[in-house]
């Protein structure tokens, strides 16, 4: 009984082997393997087949005639009769695969046949039977080089390229492709690397970014950085018990003799670009900055940072940095004292009688209580207890009023008022106005406010005459009228300056200007440019204030518990008088009408 065998040929030995395998419809170790020829390859390309021989180990019942399966890939070969040169291609067999196009190119090539039209090849690859094409027939009559295109980007920062292929002809090289790329102004940021990749690689029909300009770096800003708080916010510290603590402010900051105060870090130049046609580009420089120095602050050696004279607190004061000194008074300030003006804080441990007056240029904190007594200040006024202002009572800062109540008294601040308790007040202020803690209530007086104000209660049972007015600032007003008519005076002294400098121009062409005119010219030149100068700033002032007039109208009145008849609410120009309670409600100005909404919270 004999055992079967099959011959069988495939690209690798493990293509062989299973084709051998499934042919036999055996496991691999079901079946003997004898290699009747090595295969070979070239750059990865197939030019000799794997043939082996497979004999089943299993033997059949009966004897089997010996039979042969080849599948045989294709084969080309290179004859010359009757003086040419011709390719011979013969078609697989089996399950064979056809000659492939590399295999060809790199017969040919190595034979010293170049210029090959290789669209012409495709077409004979996969024949059904044998065939013959004269060398002549596939080689370029005409060849063409391979060439380049270049591609500039709008802004010149950019140089993009991609190779045309040859068709018989020769690869472009590096050195034709640099002389190129010379000829078209590419002369910086030329990405060497990327051109000889797509030469040895072939990369046709590919493009590539081949140079990249410098982009500018513009300098940065000088800045200033301050080393101490400049925004403290006053915030009284609410309780569990919804009582608030006006002994716990911590808003006072403090600086030894010799504390740096602020730094101002200078700017920085830019750093110019380049385009990949060499253009120039010019970055700009930052900025200089300067801060300002107020009393009791001296300057570095060097002029970058600002110094503490003396003990104090430092404060930013109309953008100067100050270190405001403390007064104390331990006692009240009475008889025994006098009227208090200083150049700094003040603190009284004791009360402030009527009829006495404290001035000062930062912050007054009174631990006692305020009877029908004046306090200004340009800082904040803190009283621990309150005032029973008696109807003289004057309460003015350039801050905020913090207190624990008020009563029959008049109080005006740029920043915010807050009280447990506002009684027969009339209040003024450039932000809000709030009754904070358990009672939270204001009744009666005049209270007024430019963004809004809050409470938990507004008015009383009794329809105690309340007036709550939000949305008016007629110092915003004032200031944008008188800027308007500034800005009207600048434009025509510009316009003056401007002829002069004309007219003093064109004279200096037609002849020699006396020193006296050139010292005019020269002073109009910078006059010119101090007026220019001017009327940015106002023109940017006067912007500001128009957005702020506009939206002045948009305060806003909120009541947590309730406000009560006899409440006349303003917004703006609109008007609203409370006839009957109203219950957890916030209060705005829409389109020039009172609206009632429910309560928002903050």
């Amino acid at each position: 009984m004999g055992r079967e065998y099959i011959v069988v040929e495939g690209r690798t030995l493990d293509d062989a082997i299973n084709l051998g395998l499934s042919t036999l419809n055996r496991t691999i170790d079901e079946v003997d393997i004898e290699i009747l020829e090595k295969g070979k390859s070239i750059l990865n390309l197939t030019t000799k087949t794997y043939k082996i021989k497979m004999i089943s180990k299993i033997a059949d019942s009966q004897d089997l005639e010996q039979y042969e399966v080849r599948n045989e890939n294709g084969k080309f070969e290179l004859i010359f009769k009757d003086n040419n040169h011709y390719l011979l291609i013969h078609p697989p067999t089996g399950t064979g695969q056809p000659v492939s196009l590399e295999e060809i190119l790199i017969y040919l090539e190595e034979n010293e046949i170049n210029n090959i039209d290789i669209e012409k090849i495709k077409t004979y690859l996969n024949p059904k039977e044998s065939c013959s094409i004269s060398i002549k027939e596939l080689v370029y009559t005409d060849p063409i080089d391979a060439q380049i295109e270049i591609e500039l980007a709008k802004d010149e920062m950019e140089a993009y390229m991609w190779i045309i292929p040859p068709k018989g002809g020769k690869m472009i090289s590096q050195e034709e492709i640099l002389e190129t790329l010379k000829r078209k102004n590419i002369v910086f940021g030329i990405d060497y690397g990327v051109i000889e990749e797509m030469c040895n690689n072939k990369q046709f029909d590919e493009k590539k970014i081949i140079a990249v300009g410098k982009q500018t770096i513009d300098g940065q800003d000088g800045r200033i950085q301050y080393l101490f708080d400049t925004d403290v916010k006053i915030r009284p510290e609410l309780l569990k018990d919804g009582k608030v603590d006006f002994k716990e402010l911590n808003i006072i900051q403090t600086v030894k003799k010799g504390d740096c105060l602020a730094e101002v870090f200078l700017p920085t130049n830019g750093i110019d670009g380049i385009t990949v046609t060499g253009k120039l580009l010019k970055a700009k420089s930052g900025k200089i900055v300067s801060f300002k120095k107020g009393k009791n602050v001296i300057e570095s050696n060097d002029g970058l940072k600002l110094i503490a004279e003396v003990d104090g607190q430092p404060k930013l004061i109309d953008n100067k940095v100050t270190v405001l000194q403390v007064y104390e008074v331990h006692g009240n300030v009475d008889n025994a004292t006098g009227n208090i003006h200083f150049t700094g804080n003040v603190v009284v441990r004791g009360n402030v009688r009527t009829g006495f007056k404290i001035e000062c240029s930062g912050n007054v904190e009174v631990y006692g209580v305020v009877e029908g007594a004046i306090i200004i200040a340009d800082g904040d006024i803190i009283l621990h207890k309150g005032i029973q202002g008696q109807n003289v009572g004057k309460l003015l800062s350039k801050q905020n009023i913090v207190a624990k109540y008020m009563e029959n008294c008049y109080a005006n601040a740029y920043g915010k008022i807050s009280s447990e308790v506002i009684m027969h007040c009339k209040l003024e202020t450039k932000k809000a106005i709030e009754a904070v803690g358990k009672r939270a209530m204001i009744v009666g007086g005049e209270i007024r406010a430019r963004n809004q104000i809050d409470a938990k209660v507004i008015g009383s049972p009794m329809a105690t005459a309340t007036k709550i007015e939000v949305g008016v600032d007629p110092e915003v007003k004032e200031r944008y009228e008188s800027l308007k008519q500034e800005r009207e005076i600048l434009h025509k002294n510009k316009e003056s300056v401007t002829k002069a400098i004309e007219l003093l121009t064109k004279l200096s062409h037609t002849t020699q200007l006396t020193k006296e005119k050139q010292d005019m010219l020269i002073k109009s030149v910078h006059t010119e440019k101090y007026l220019s100068e001017k009327l940015t700033n106002v023109n940017e002032t006067i912007m500001n204030l128009q957005n702020n007039l506009q939206t002045l109208a948009n305060g806003k009145v909120n009541a947590f518990s309730i406000i009560y008849a006899g409440v006349r609410i303003s917004i703006g120009n609109s008007v609203y008088y409370v006839r009957d309670h109203i219950n957890h409600c916030t209060i705005t100005r829409d389109n020039g009408e009172i609206k009632i909404n429910p309560y928002i919270e903050k």
